[in-house]
């Protein structure tokens, strides 16, 4: 499933103006209240930037997967067929013999 921002920035919202709504509460002043978001912010876009990549990637091995033509192996003939370095090649015909 790809990174939605938008549904994970509100999430963040959400639980950021909880979090700030119980620390006020607790007495903290406005300039810690307003450096904590500053870092939480900070750890959120770095994180959004590391799914965003993770997703991508993960479509991308998902689209790699379904072009790759897979042959189904029934024989050793079939095996040796599915043999693309040609210095394997004579490898495995001399174990197989």
């Amino acid at each position: 499933m790809a990174y939605n921002h938008g549904r994970e920035d509100r999430k963040w919202r959400i639980w950021k103006e909880a979090e700030e709504k119980v620390l006020r509460e607790c007495g903290v002043d406005e300039a810690t209240i307003e450096q904590i978001r500053t870092d939480d912010r900070a750890d959120f876009n770095s994180n959004r930037r590391f799914y965003r990549w993770a997703s991508d990637f993960g479509e991308y091995l998902e689209g790699m997967a379904d072009r790759e033509k897979q042959a189904e192996v029934k024989s050793v003939s079939d095996l040796l067929d599915e043999i693309e370095n040609e210095t394997l090649y004579p490898a495995f015909l001399w174990n197989i013999g």
